[in-house]
């Protein structure tokens, strides 16, 4: 699947090129307008090596590719490289939780994780939970070939929207059950609102901390693993080393998050929620740098198209200043 994934990428680059240029000045997706809002707000204080606005066509080319596989699951069969399976052996030996974000081949966690699975790697003859918010739980099972790989995998959907999620994870891991959860999601927070806050890349963000208090009660293993690409287009996942988790939440939410940040860092165009990353941030980097408004106010780059009763936005992508323009 790999092969055709360069060129299908390849095709989708320039087709987003071309379509944000046309629609430039009359104005962008909402939605892109605020992937590219966050990606120059979380990025440009760094100073990374490619331009915040030419990553955001690679984020924007990247979902467009891994659509299409959404709509052919059978296109992608196996990893090209698969690193630290020892690591997802161990935890769904011992029972324990296998934390992701939405970034890179999201849908395709299940492949390596189901085949340990068929191999006899859990100990306990229960089903494998894949966490998930209500809306993707009810998308997923209309998707009739998804299903059956995931019931291939031994694995079922869990909303985690459910009044009861918290305690239902909890007696599975006491069980030596194990699950998948993606940390990023934001959903689930139900009435926990005890928020933990940590530091991103350049902002900081606050995220639900339910799952961290559950994980250190229990005392099981927390493998953190992500799915990337290589630089040469090759499918890559990878598996941490588990480790339990400290009482003190801020601790251990700021030890899963790491290996994700330096990730994150190297390849930024993979993570799928660029558009809906302003909803967690508290604070921005350049909230601290003061503005001279004569400058910043003459140039403006993209515009998001006008919405009824909004008005329309407008970015300099040198600033991350943003303007409503009425």
């Amino acid at each position: 699947m790999m092969k055709d994934f360069r060129s299908l990428y390849t095709f989708h680059r320039e087709q987003v090129q071309d379509q944000l240029y046309k629609e430039r000045t009359a104005g962008i997706h909402l939605g892109y307008f605020y992937a590219l809002m966050n990606i120059v707000k979380e990025l440009a204080p760094l100073q990374p090596a490619m331009s915040p606005e030419s990553i955001w066509m690679d984020y924007l080319a990247f979902l467009r590719t891994i659509d299409e596989h959404k709509k052919s699951p059978f296109s992608f069969m196996e990893w090209d490289e698969v690193e630290g399976r020892e690591h997802l052996r161990t935890t769904l030996k011992e029972g324990g939780a296998l934390l992701t974000w939405h970034y890179g081949f999201v849908r395709h966690n299940m492949i390596t994780i189901g085949q340990e699975i068929r191999a006899g790697h859990m100990k306990a003859k229960l089903p494998f939970y894949l966490v998930a918010e209500r809306g993707t739980v009810e998308q997923e099972q209309k998707l009739q070939a998804w299903n059956s790989i995931r019931q291939y995998a031994g694995a079922e959907l869990l909303n985690a929207e459910d009044e009861m999620i918290g305690i239902r994870l909890y007696s599975h891991l006491r069980k030596g059950g194990s699950f998948n959860l993606f940390v990023d999601g934001q959903t689930g927070f139900n009435a926990d609102n005890h928020a933990v806050e940590l530091p991103f890349l350049s902002s900081r963000i606050r995220t639900r901390s339910g799952i961290f208090r559950i994980l250190a009660k229990t005392r099981k293993p927390v493998c953190p693993y992500f799915m990337t690409l290589t630089e040469d287009f090759r499918s890559k996942i990878v598996f941490l080393p588990p480790f339990t988790l400290e009482e003190d939440i801020q601790i251990s939410a700021g030890r899963v998050y790491e290996p994700f940040r330096a990730q994150l860092w190297k390849q930024p165009a993979l993570w799928r929620f660029w558009d809906r990353h302003h909803q967690q941030v508290i604070h921005w980097k350049e909230d601290e740098i003061p503005m001279r408004s004569d400058e910043a106010e003459s140039r403006l780059d993209w515009f998001s198209r006008p919405l009824d009763g909004f008005g329309q936005l407008g970015l300099n992508t040198e600033s991350g200043l943003i303007y409503n323009l009425g």
